[in-house]
């Protein structure tokens, strides 16, 4: 049944649910469905759906069985503005609609994006309900499907109300990275050389190969499973962010600042990737590797993902932003800083030091 074996995590939840990780091989051209949902057992009967309405329509043929014995569904547009508190009130409506009970499991399709608003649905009606995650863009599958968190923004801030609610059942379907814009499959490179930064170097020489040559599945699913490794690992000993899950964070202090300057015109994985090319330059006043920033860029523009933008946030965008990132303490924040490849550090910082490092971290990323 799977190209992958499938992964297990640690048990870490309030309920208690073992996490696994499943792969599927591509159905048939002329198949009728898709193999994950052929193969769904008993225990996730007649779920209630939240769908990216993009993946609805393209695959629309393929879930008609799905939807056919659901207990009823939500399409969604995957919007950043439409990552919202008004978007979670209208999934909690069409749940109270379909009659979701709290034997009702629930399935998420889509990507990172409409993971995190439906899995914050399903841990917040009638208190929490079991969740399956099928994620559809390559960022989702190495990244966002994984670790319990849900999110919505809140004053055009990033995921700044969340819940923690780790899924039950995560299903790896690579066929659905056959319709992936280009832009969406960069972002989720652009995740996965976060994680060779942080636990996994030999990512990286993937990253190469399938940015470099036509590549196969076979590379994508390493790739896939190796991001999931790191990242299971490391929030099975820390779920709530308490410590060295934090680390995780490489990449998104600087990137989801860029990200809401943006007004979101910056996609999350393009942030991102400009995020670990700034705090590398940090890392070098810390006594980092002074070669990295320069060694981020290259993967990133082999990715054809930015290295530089027209406009750097000022000092007073910078300082409002920043006040609303989760890692805030009084004294400032704990940045993820990458040293080398492999070796990210937890590094607090005041603001002080932040005020004295930032605009010169940020000036490298200047057009």
């Amino acid at each position: 049944m799977s190209h992958m074996k499938d992964l297990k995590l640690q048990r870490w939840h309030i309920n208690d649910p073992v996490s696994v990780i499943r792969t599927y091989p591509s159905a048939s051209p002329k198949a009728d469905g898709l193999n994950w949902i052929r193969e769904l057992t008993d225990e996730w009967k007649n779920p209630f759906l939240i769908v990216d309405s993009e993946v609805g329509r393209l695959w629309n043929h393929q879930l008609q069985s799905l939807y056919s014995t659901s207990s009823g569904h939500y399409l969604m547009d995957a919007a950043e503005e439409l990552k919202n508190t008004f978007t979670l009130d209208q999934i909690w409506e069409s749940m109270a609609g379909a009659g979701v009970r709290r034997d009702t499991p629930v399935i998420v399709i889509g990507g990172g994006l409409t993971c995190d608003i439906g899995a914050m649905a399903a841990s917040t009606y009638l208190r929490g309900l079991r969740l399956m995650l099928v994620p559809t863009t390559l960022l989702s599958m190495v990244d966002a499907c994984l670790g319990g968190k849900t999110g919505v923004n809140l004053a055009g801030v990033k995921n700044q109300v969340g819940t923690f609610h780790p899924a039950e059942m995560i299903v790896i379907a690579p066929e659905y990275l056959e319709t992936l814009p280009g832009r969406e499959f960069r972002n989720g490179i652009a995740e996965a050389l976060k994680t060779a930064l942080i636990g996994d170097p030999g990512i990286k020489t993937i990253i190469q190969e399938v940015c470099e040559t036509k590549y196969s599945s076979d590379q994508i699913l390493e790739m896939i499973e190796r991001c999931l490794i790191v990242k299971g690992d490391i929030v099975s000993e820390d779920l709530l962010e308490n410590g060295s899950r934090m680390l995780l964070n490489l990449g998104h202090t600087v990137g989801h600042v860029l990200e809401s300057a943006s007004e979101f015109r910056l996609s999350h994985g393009e942030a991102v990737g400009l995020g670990m090319i700034a705090e590398a330059a940090i890392a070098v006043r810390f006594g980092g590797n002074s070669n990295l920033p320069d060694e981020i860029k290259h993967f990133l523009e082999i990715s054809d993902l930015p290295t530089e933008i027209e406009g750097i946030p000022s000092s007073e965008v910078l300082t409002r932003l920043l006040q609303h990132d989760k890692k805030s303490r009084r004294s400032g924040r704990i940045w993820a800083l990458p040293f080398d490849w492999g070796d990210c550090r937890l590094t607090p910082m005041t603001t002080d030091q932040e005020e004295e490092i930032l605009p010169e971290a940020l000036s490298c990323l200047r057009a």
